[in-house]
């Protein structure tokens, strides 16, 4: 009779750290903040908005508006401005309420790993697992809440509640940043 055994995921011996967690909206609203640049084109809807709202404030009744060069039309034209922002605000969050829904429709379990040759870790857009080796490992943020881990393709969001503390989720981004600096294997 041979002998069998189920062999559990660190059976390798290639895991040196495992953090589970579980994702929810919070944690891709999280992502949804990061600071990114914006496209071309939104750039441009951008300039366009608050031109109609140039076009809307020139167009407003005179009584309204008042004499141009007035500060009853300086003062009209900052209201309109400030309707447009508060807009602009108000529709931004909703739109970022309703990707990180669509992201995290319902909390999920989730990984982040440490092994000998890459890392791995819950993808925050999807129930996949992204391996990294360390040259595909992008940008790594550490904010005082979340970790993130993002290439061009690969977004993992790890919560520091996963950790210890917030000092042992410093360390990691640290210890991350220095994987993907290199030296790689393959560099000869």
């Amino acid at each position: 009779m041979a002998f069998a055994s189920v062999q559990s995921r660190d059976f390798d011996g290639g895991l040196l750290e495992r953090h589970t967690y579980t994702l929810t909206r919070a944690d891709a609203l999280a992502y949804l903040r990061l600071k990114r640049s914006w496209p071309g084109w939104a750039k441009v809807l951008f300039a366009l908005w608050f031109m109609l709202g140039g076009a809307v404030s020139g167009l407003l009744p005179d009584g309204a508006n008042g004499p141009p060069g007035s500060w009853q039309a300086l003062g009209a034209f900052l209201v309109v401005i400030a309707v447009q922002l508060i807009l602009f605000a108000l529709a931004r969050a909703l739109w970022r309420r309703w990707w990180a829904w669509r992201m995290v429709p319902a909390p999920r379990r989730a990984e982040f790993e440490i092994w000998v040759d890459c890392v791995a870790g819950t993808e925050i857009d999807s129930e996949d697992c992204a391996y990294l080796s360390p040259e595909l490992i992008g940008q790594v943020l550490n904010t005082p809440t979340h970790l993130f881990i993002l290439n061009s393709n690969t977004r993992i969001v790890v919560p520091v509640r996963a950790f210890g503390s917030t000092e042992e989720a410093a360390q990691m981004a640290e210890h991350l940043r220095d994987l993907a600096a290199g030296p790689y294997y393959f560099d000869g």
